[in-house]
């Protein structure tokens, strides 16, 4: 519970951060290290945007020295990595998905539509690209045992 409770926190001063909108806070890399705003971010093809601010003061401090350390070591050991073109971004909110299309825990088909497979963070089974993408691979396995 403590943990769910931690999550909502941080996804909260990351919401007030942006703005009280859907704008994601970010943050060049090097700016992050040196605790300095961002006075530019790039173009992003996120449609609500990107507010720059600094996220070691969005962020709770045991993650964003973490944070830090981590990106200094990598910079150290893979050149090019430590740079300013690449963008830092706060964490995705847990909200993707507003519905959640139901399916059966054993095919993985819709309920009443046979042969169709809710999959992923649009049909409220992954809250992220790694949770949805095994949520796909696993119907993909679901479906590969009918086509075989």
């Amino acid at each position: 519970m403590s943990a769910l409770i931690f999550q909502k926190q941080v996804e909260h001063r990351c919401w007030i951060a942006g703005g009280k909108t859907q704008a994601v806070p970010a943050q060049r890399m090097i700016d992050f290290i040196n605790g300095k705003v961002s006075e530019a971010l790039p173009e992003t093809s996120y449609q609500p945007g990107l507010t720059s601010v600094d996220l070691n003061q969005v962020l709770p401090p045991m993650i964003s020295n973490r944070l830090k350390k981590a990106f200094i070591e990598w910079g150290k050991k893979m050149p090019g990595f430590l740079t300013n073109d690449a963008v830092l971004h706060a964490p995705e909110s847990r909200t993707s998905s507003p519905v959640k299309i139901p399916r059966t825990d054993e095919t993985m088909q819709h309920i009443e539509i046979s042969g169709l497979y809710p999959c992923g963070e649009g049909a409220g089974y992954a809250g992220g690209i790694m949770s949805a993408a095994v949520d796909g691979m696993n119907c993909v396995d679901q479906i590969s045992q009918i086509i075989d």
